[in-house]
């Protein structure tokens, strides 16, 4: 911005400055609240924590989720990871480039390294625009599973206060209630009972429904519709088959016992009719 607002002549200066060192960031300029020297050591210390940030947050992420739920979105465990990759291998280069070569001037080299990095992945995600749809079966139900658990004082809702014990034992039914739906697809049983869930994870039944609403403003039912609708729009979205379906074996399909529960699941969770929501899906 100083330069932006500068006059024509001290542009010049830098511009020429650019121009014979051939490279965009020049060590030499003294232009500026900080000299370009003390940015490019500013820049290169927020790289670095920015890929120790990624790589930790990667690691929490695949540990959080199963096994069966990371080897249905490989592609985007792939593009996470080889970005990642990626990333750590220019900034790499650029050290053992520095190392060996000590005095010599940086050249636009660099420059295209970051670069080509950055093309590399657009170009990834440009021939992959399923990328964009998100993880599969993580929709409604994935994007509040991992929340942090609030500090001493914070309110859940109006008229209860939840401690961090126990939000930390909400938390933990709602993990082992996520990977079990993932993973055996029970809500495809239109015949399924919170009893049979709680029999198979061994958890009370009062402590599932108190789990789900204390956290989520849910039902049990509620739940278990979510994960159907769900699965009815990934399966509309990717299996050929089911574009050709009519709601009513969309709802079978999907669990759901007769076309008036989905109807009534689809309004309430998403807000319109199953014909409105899943129109864009079906041929």
């Amino acid at each position: 911005m100083p330069l932006y607002l500068s006059s024509e002549a001290v542009k010049m200066v830098e511009i020429k400055q650019a121009f014979r060192e051939n490279t965009f960031n020049t060590r030499h300029s003294q232009f500026g609240v900080f000299s370009m020297h003390v940015h490019l050591y500013l820049k290169a210390i927020s790289y670095v924590a920015y890929l120790c940030w990624t790589s930790f947050e990667l690691y929490k992420y695949y540990r959080s989720v199963s096994e069966s739920f990371l080897s249905k979105n490989r592609l985007i465990v792939f593009w996470l990871t080889g970005d990642l990759a990626l990333k750590i291998l220019a900034l790499s280069i650029h050290i053992a480039f520095n190392l060996i070569y000590p005095t010599h001037i940086e050249t636009l080299a660099r420059d295209y390294l970051y670069a080509m990095e950055f093309a590399i992945m657009a170009l990834f995600l440009f021939l992959n625009p399923r990328l964009l749809d998100g993880p599969y079966l993580k929709g409604l139900v994935f994007q509040h599973s991992y929340r942090d658990i609030p500090k001493n004082g914070e309110r859940l809702s109006e008229n209860s206060e939840i401690l961090p014990k126990t939000r930390v034992k909400n938390k933990s039914i709602l993990e082992k209630l996520d990977r079990y739906f993932e993973s055996e697809f029970i809500f495809l049983k239109s015949n399924i009972t919170i009893n049979l869930v709680s029999q198979n994870l061994k958890i009370k039944p009062r402590l599932i429904r108190i789990c789900l609403q204390e956290e989520r403003d849910f039902s049990f039912t509620d739940y278990v519709n979510s994960w159907r609708i769900q699965y009815a729009e990934e399966q509309c979205r990717e299996n050929p088959r089911w574009k050709s379906y009519k709601i009513e074996v969309i709802a079978t399909e999907s669990g759901f016992g007769t076309r008036q529960s989905f109807n009534a699941a689809v309004k309430k969770l998403k807000g319109v009719s199953p014909g409105q929501y899943f129109a864009k899906y079906l041929s």
